[in-house]
């Protein structure tokens, strides 16, 4: 009796992780009171991240210091998903620290995502910004280095320390992506 549990256990294990057609990146993994110990043994495979994928986590799996910090931070915060990130090669030189949570939330009717330590210390925040609301002078470092690109994407990122611009930039097949401080200099560039 053992081995057929064990054997449907896999089975369905690997029919689930076969059967998942989604198109992007991240792995959705929610606990609920009535599972089975079936359903926790699937829960802990899919936690495991491809690189470059994030898995969502309820908010009883992140540490209770790090939903301090944030609750105090943005008592008014909704549409709250919290995560656990897998770098990529991609991501080298961009100091992402996967053992750090990361939230993304609403507030004010703003999207943002911020980034917390396992000892419950805020890291940064992230929000979406048109390009049109870049500073001039990053505007101007854009158009002065960068004529013939697209910008694709920007993010206004927040940390301890400064305030800077992510600005992914593209012509044809050649991509960019710029850290760029608010008065144009440079920070980092991919």
């Amino acid at each position: 009796m053992m081995k057929a549990s064990a054997l449907l256990l896999a089975s369905a294990l690997f029919f689930t992780a076969c059967s998942n057609n989604k198109t992007d990146e991240t792995t959705t993994v929610r606990d609920d009171a009535s599972t089975s110990a079936a359903a926790d043994s699937a829960a802990v495979v899919a936690t495991t991240p491809a690189p470059g994928s994030s898995v969502e986590i309820t908010t009883n799996e992140v540490p209770e210091n790090v939903r301090t910090t944030f609750t105090t931070k943005y008592p008014k915060a909704d549409k709250v998903t919290w995560s656990r990130y897998q770098p990529t090669a991609e991501d080298e030189g961009w100091n992402i620290d996967q053992s750090y949570y990361y939230v993304r939330y609403n507030n004010d009717g703003q999207d943002y995502m911020d980034w917390y330590s396992q000892s419950g210390e805020w890291a940064k925040t992230s929000t979406k910004i048109a390009h049109k609301d870049l500073p001039a002078a990053v505007n101007k470092y854009i158009t002065d280095n960068y004529s013939g690109y697209t910008v694709v994407e920007v993010d206004k990122e927040n940390d301890k320390n400064m305030d800077m611009y992510e600005v992914e930039l593209k012509k044809g097949d050649e991509k960019v992506k710029l850290k760029l401080l608010p008065n144009g200099e440079v920070f980092k560039k991919k």
